[in-house]
């Protein structure tokens, strides 16, 4: 599942980093409320609201104006954002150790 195009590669590169523990974007603590819920697949709706908030990340290219972008999202954005982001790095992760599935 991509929220992003193909070429994009500063969303790739979060996804990378983030698949070796590192996530510049988001604070710790931002975290550990997605992680402490239960996870739960994105609805249709849901995914086409992630498109068009990984889009809007997108348009910049610096992770400063990046990380002032997913600061000024609404929290409900910031939250389905994370959910879908985790959700990318979680398939890179497999896609690169299948022996953990």
């Amino acid at each position: 599942m991509e929220f992003y195009h193909r070429n994009d590669r500063a969303i790739k590169s979060l996804v990378e980093l983030a698949a070796l523990g590192y996530y510049p974007l988001f604070e710790e603590d931002w975290l550990n409320e997605v992680w402490s819920e239960k996870p739960k697949n994105l609805t249709g709706n849901e995914k086409a609201k992630a498109k068009t908030l990984f889009k809007r990340l997108c348009e910049h290219r610096s992770l400063e104006r990046q990380r002032t972008v997913f600061w000024a999202m609404k929290e409900e954005d910031r939250v389905l954002f994370k959910r879908a982001f985790l959700k990318m790095v979680e398939t890179k992760i497999l896609d690169t150790s299948p022996e953990l599935q």
